[in-house]
């Protein structure tokens, strides 16, 4: 409870003509909805509809896991540690940066407290959701065996004698998927946002992102863009406005729907200690990250706005892909390939 989190409150409010909006500032009275008038429509003249953000200690999560460990040592110096977790994280707001992000690459952005939320701004429960940064599972197993002393003097000792190797193994589910729309809301002045504000929609007939077409991590075909034609209701005022011009609305997809790509990693590292006197002693190290060398991938691009983008299309009438893209695609890896470190430590 109570965390950070940043809200857009300059979203435009509806109108009809039952339910006039008052601008402030010229006093007119606005009662149709358009995506030319969003900014008149909204409460705060002078500033962005879509970039004027109020931090609030509003945000809620809660976290459930079954955890469990165990430690066994053995004879001759073998000792290990095996952990797992089982858990679910599910908040409206999971601060700011080093997540998976949604164009295919880690998102470099700076790790902050505040973040974001999507969708209608003034419903505290419109982005509550799985956590950002959730991993349903993960097991560690590590590991570490002081290597049998045989020799007891002279040059074979210092030759053989103080090894040690040590291993870490981590395996873990990918981190959840969140489709975006930055071409969504439009009638609430929200689209086009640098950080998107809106979701896509299901497309007719899809309740899942299953059956992903070849090249793509999941199925684009299943989101849609939430295009509503002039005249038309807007299906989040619940029939009470209707759009005057085309327009876009909040999406219908709900916040990290899908899973993205588990994470393997294998580090290994070996050490020997070298005495030079009483007190004083040299260690040598060779440590190897990601040993076998495994790829590790990254979320996949995940901006419904990436079709135009990335040469692809969409059906300006219905909102629905006609050519995906980019947009599904996995672009990128999450981790470094194998990294070989030399070290010399002396202690005294």
């Amino acid at each position: 409870m109570n965390l950070f989190r940043q809200v857009g409150i300059n979203q435009a409010a509806l109108a009809s003509p039952q339910h006039s909006i008052f601008n402030a500032v010229t006093g007119a009275a606005i009662t149709t909805n358009t995506a030319a008038n969003a900014s008149l429509r909204a409460p705060y003249q002078g500033v962005s509809v879509n970039g004027f953000f109020q931090d609030q200690s509003a945000a809620q999560s809660v976290y459930h896991s079954l955890q469990a460990s165990a430690t066994q040592r053995f004879s001759h110096g073998v000792q290990f540690l095996a952990s797992y977790t089982w858990a679910k994280s599910i908040d409206n707001a999971s601060g700011q940066g080093g997540g998976a992000g949604t164009g295919g690459v880690v998102n470099p952005g700076g790790v902050g407290e505040t973040s974001g939320i999507l969708g209608n701004q003034l419903d505290n429960r419109a982005n509550r959701g799985l956590s950002d940064f959730d991993r349903k599972h993960r097991f560690v197993l590590s590991g570490l065996w002081q290597l049998p002393q045989p020799a007891k003097s002279g040059a074979a000792r210092t030759l053989f004698n103080g090894w040690q190797i040590s291993g870490i193994a981590t395996a873990m589910s990918g981190l959840p998927i969140d489709i975006v729309d930055t071409g969504a809301a439009s009638l609430y002045g929200l689209s086009g946002a640098s950080a998107a504000l809106a979701r896509p929609n299901w497309a007719p007939g899809v309740t899942g992102g299953s059956g992903a077409p070849a090249g793509y991590y999941f199925n684009p075909y299943a989101f849609a863009r939430p295009v509503i034609a002039a005249g038309q209701p807007i299906p989040s005022s619940q029939g009470a406005a209707i759009a005057d011009g085309a327009g876009t609305d909040f999406g219908n997809v709900g916040r990290n729907i899908l899973r993205g790509p588990r994470q393997v990693n294998v580090d290994l590292g070996i050490g020997k200690n070298f005495a030079v006197a009483e007190h004083r002693a040299v260690e040598f190290r060779a440590e190897f990250f990601n040993l076998l060398n495994h790829v590790n991938l990254a979320n996949p691009i995940s901006d419904l706005n990436a079709v135009a983008a990335t040469g692809g299309s969409l059906n300006a009438l219905t909102g629905q892909i006609v050519n995906p893209g980019a947009f599904g695609q996995i672009i990128s890896a999450s981790s470094n390939p194998r990294l070989i470190q030399l070290a010399l430590k002396y202690r005294f």
